[in-house]
């Protein structure tokens, strides 16, 4: 693959610091960065040190790298310092192995399938709403977080290791997250040439959670393929064949299962937060969501039938999702010449994305800071296209979990909201904070018993 040159035709962004380029400003206020970048332009050229990349905040351009283009494009550098912890998995894995691993798990992922995983999800949010108490101070990001993990251990490795595996993911998670972001903003083997607690601290976390995962493969391999395996998601893993009846290998098996707990337990926690900061700041919104659970659901359990028929709570999270999408930015690496709105981009170009951006941009939607669920209203969603709404990516490398997410969501929410209101502590913005997802700051809100 050619070294990449700049592309003199693309404008340049301004504010090109000697030697730093662009990246300290990026990876200082990323958000404010991302938005200065679509002022300048859908496509424009910064500096990282001294090598050229690019930005494309239009949402046909994204379109292209993901879809139309998305074989002149692979992974780009931040993925790659996420492979201490998820290997070769469906996130970082690229063409034909991509393609096989994603048809073993795609199974697992149906409709059906995941239909099967609302109970869990509903009793585990049970567990965690029973212990309020009226009028409680609730930090949420934290409480939705703990809350996820618990549902992806249940719902996808069975039931029977839950509290030592919680403990060690809520113990090792956030500092191999945290140690990731480092890397996407140094090299990692700069970082690991220079002695430091953090460095030492990611690669222990590291070892703690890849340990875990072997342990829970290893009891698995010892029960066999009968009928002592639970029927979840690392059974599906370990009995998954491919065209030529190959199944995957531990170490596949390893890397695919830490690539579902870190996704599940990153992404869907962030969805849950903002909605309820949202709606916790529109009471009217609120309201109508729970009258449309109450005439649903009434005060029996929520069950995966019903999620169809809460139509204004799936507009409440999908509008939430284009406000605050979990996954605010990432890159491509151009790997052969490509054309983007005209413009070349060479080989070996960074190509660096904002869904974020995206979902702000005032071309497409009207009143793009407003929180406003019925745009998602047939008649009106029908005119955002859909290159312009994309929380979950878009083509052959859409998120895998998609389903699984709203689902939860879907449900955690529509059990929250059966008996509990949210209302603000302050009237303070509640800051974005842009991590491995885009998660809330410091968002503790008051839950308050519904009086029937």
């Amino acid at each position: 693959m050619a070294l990449a040159t700049a592309a003199p035709n693309v404008p340049p962004m301004p504010g090109r610091v000697p030697l730093a380029g662009h990246a300290v400003q990026m990876f200082r206020n990323p958000l404010k960065f991302f938005q200065t970048a679509s002022e300048q332009g859908g496509l424009v050229r910064i500096w990282l040190g001294t090598k050229p990349a690019y930005v494309v905040s239009d949402h046909d351009m994204l379109y292209d790298i993901l879809v139309r283009k998305a074989k002149s494009f692979e992974k780009g550098m931040q993925f790659d310092q996420a492979r201490p912890l998820l290997g070769n998995g469906i996130l970082l894995s690229e063409g034909d192995f991509h393609r096989r691993q994603r048809l073993l798990m795609q199974p697992a992922f149906h409709h059906e399938k995941i239909g099967s995983y609302v109970d869990v999800m509903r009793e585990s949010a049970t567990e965690v709403f029973d212990t309020w108490r009226d009028g409680q101070r609730v930090g949420m990001y934290s409480m939705f977080y703990e809350l996820a993990v618990r549902v992806v251990i249940k719902a996808l490795f069975s039931t029977d290791m839950v509290e030592q595996d919680v403990a060690e993911v809520f113990r090792s998670m956030p500092i191999v997250i945290s140690g990731v972001e480092k890397r996407a903003a140094i090299p990692p083997a700069l970082l690991d040439r220079i002695p430091s607690r953090s460095s030492r601290e990611f690669h222990s976390a590291v070892g703690r959670l890849y340990s875990m995962g072997r342990r829970i493969i290893a009891d698995y391999r010892a029960k066999g393929p009968g009928g002592e395996r639970p029927d979840d998601l690392m059974n599906l893993l370990f009995t998954a064949r491919d065209e030529g009846n190959k199944s995957m290998t531990d170490k596949q098996i390893q890397d695919e299962f830490m690539t579902l707990l870190t996704a599940g337990s990153e992404t869907t926690p962030s969805a849950m937060s903002w909605s309820c900061m949202l709606l916790g700041r529109h009471p009217e919104v609120q309201r109508r969501l729970q009258e449309e659970v109450d005439e649903v659901v009434g005060d029996r359990p929520v069950q995966a039938t019903d999620l169809r028929a809460l139509d204004y709570t799936r507009r409440v999270i999908q509008e939430a999702l284009r406000l605050y999408p979990p996954v605010w930015a990432l890159g491509r690496k151009c790997v052969t010449d490509t054309e983007l709105g005209g413009h070349r981009i060479p080989a070996g170009s960074e190509v660096l994305y904002s869904i974020y951006a995206v979902h702000h941009d005032p071309k497409v939607y009207d009143n793009p800071e407003a929180f406003d669920p019925d745009r998602w209203l047939p008649e009106r969603a029908k005119q955002v296209p859909r290159s312009a709404f994309m929380p979950f990516g878009a083509g052959v490398r859409n998120c895998i979990g998609e389903s699984f997410s709203w689902f939860e969501t879907q449900t955690v929410l529509a059990t929250l909201f059966q008996n509990w209101s949210v209302q603000p502590i302050t009237g303070e913005p509640v800051k974005p904070i842009a991590m491995g997802a885009l998660v809330p700051g410091e968002l503790s809100m008051k839950v308050v018993r519904r009086g029937k």
